[in-house]
């Protein structure tokens, strides 16, 4: 299974996409003349990893002005207005094409599962990027879908069931009244998770999903095969490719994004802005240099904006903004005496 997605970019990836983003602005400024052009064109064809960084950036551009941007409060809304058909078919073209151009880079791009977003242009409930919803199912249970959140919900005679196709989710069950009861389950496309009485979250991550199980316990059977296990509450785990890893200690501030917050308690600054970044189009990167500082707090999610600003107020750090659409946080520029 690959490393949890958040992981440091190399410093040296974040350099050169760090050069790419800054000929992008170079070459759509209003004074960018031949001798700029012809010097891009020097930096593009010097290296392979040039080039792969500038097509990168330009897919960041492709996908943040694909989508119509919404006020941070208004998609926070659990009852927010749903995308156009148009606008859906947007977001997905622009996911798809940083799934096609991301590299290794862990904070850099957010990452979609080509085929779940395939799989969500025909899903029945969804969320696109900022948006947090909740959803009273038809057997009392209560789900909240996250940011960029595709999903089915398919109730019938045998079976309740849940399908997810990219995303996550955080599911508190209800009994079901109907005798005999009939299972509740989650499919993702590593897998199916049946909820033995019990509140959890699911989140697929590239070649693996995650579980937290946070009460009662569930169980897991991977899609290809394997032993399935059941998982009790306080652990969390990660399956895929017939495969269950081993349950590890489930992080109690996990699920506060249904409370619309982030909550880290000695996070680091990079993993944090690995998740900050699903709630905001574009791109937020982290150098290297301050990767390792650490967080504590409560982070309202209602502007992301917001929490850079607090972030660059109480960390040695600085929000630099090449584009409305290009983020870093680095480290602050020494003061001139």
């Amino acid at each position: 299974m690959s490393p949890k997605p958040g992981a440091a970019m190399p410093p040296a990836d974040y350099a050169i996409l760090q050069e790419a983003a800054e000929w992008f602005a170079v070459l759509r400024g209003d004074d960018a003349g031949p001798a700029d052009q012809q010097a891009w064109e020097r930096w593009h064809a010097s290296s392979p990893a040039h080039r792969a960084a500038w097509r990168r950036v330009e897919a960041v551009s492709a996908e943040f002005r694909q989508v119509p941007a919404e006020p941070a409060r208004q998609a926070l809304d659990a009852a927010g207005p749903r995308q156009s058909d148009a606008a859906r078919r947007s977001l997905v073209k622009g996911l798809l094409a940083l799934c096609l151009t991301a590299g290794t880079g862990g904070a850099a791009l957010l990452r979609r599962d080509t085929r779940s977003w395939v799989a969500s242009l025909h899903a029945g409930e969804k969320t696109p990027v900022g948006t947090i919803r909740q959803l009273a199912l038809a057997d009392g249970s209560q789900l909240w879908l996250n940011t960029a959140t595709a999903l089915d919900i398919d109730y019938s005679d045998t079976l309740r069931r849940i399908a997810l196709h990219g995303g996550e989710i955080y599911l508190a069950t209800s009994r079901d009244s109907r005798q005999p009861a009939r299972p509740l389950v989650v499919d993702t496309v590593h897998g199916r998770l049946r909820a033995l009485g019990t509140r959890f979250s699911v989140q697929p991550q590239g070649d693996a999903t995650l579980l937290a199980v946070y009460e009662g316990s569930v169980e897991v059977a991977p899609r290809d095969g394997g032993v399935p296990r059941i998982v009790p509450a306080g652990r969390q785990v990660r399956f895929g490719d017939g495969l269950i890893g081993e349950p590890y200690a489930a992080d109690p501030n996990g699920a506060a994004w249904i409370e619309y917050r982030l909550q880290p308690e000695q996070m680091r600054l990079d993993d944090f802005l690995a998740q900050l970044s699903r709630y905001r189009r574009g791109h937020l990167g982290c150098a290297p240099e301050v990767a390792h500082l650490r967080l504590v707090g409560s982070y309202p999610l209602a502007d992301t904006d917001r929490i850079l600003a607090a972030l660059e107020a109480t960390l040695p750090v600085r929000i630099h903004r090449l584009h409305d659409w290009w983020v870093t946080v680095e480290a602050q520029l020494p003061q001139s005496k």
